[in-house]
């Protein structure tokens, strides 16, 4: 769908099409958090795909249901991230 054929959409089609796309991300998000969990375990070795974290090594010290607490490796502190922006290293 190019940006020609949303303009010619109303209002009321594109909160619908706005709606069904929010409602699919939030679907895939949740399934990667879903496959990330399962490989996920406490002192596992793992990065975040977040410029704050880039390059660093991190440890999970603690999983949530939606989140895990990862501490920096040869640094200081702690954080809270969710679980779809994680990847485990092997």
């Amino acid at each position: 769908m190019t940006y020609s054929d949303l303009k010619k959409l109303s209002i009321d089609e594109l909160r619908e099409l706005n709606s069904k796309v929010v409602e699919v991300i939030k679907i895939k998000r949740s399934e990667i958090a879903f496959d990330v969990k399962n490989e996920l375990y406490v002192g596992a070795n793992v990065s975040v795909n977040h410029p704050k974290l880039s390059g660093k090594q991190l440890k999970v010290t603690k999983i949530n249901r939606t989140k895990a607490v990862v501490e920096v490796l040869n640094g200081f502190g702690s954080y809270n991230v969710p679980l779809s922006m994680i990847s485990v290293n092997g």
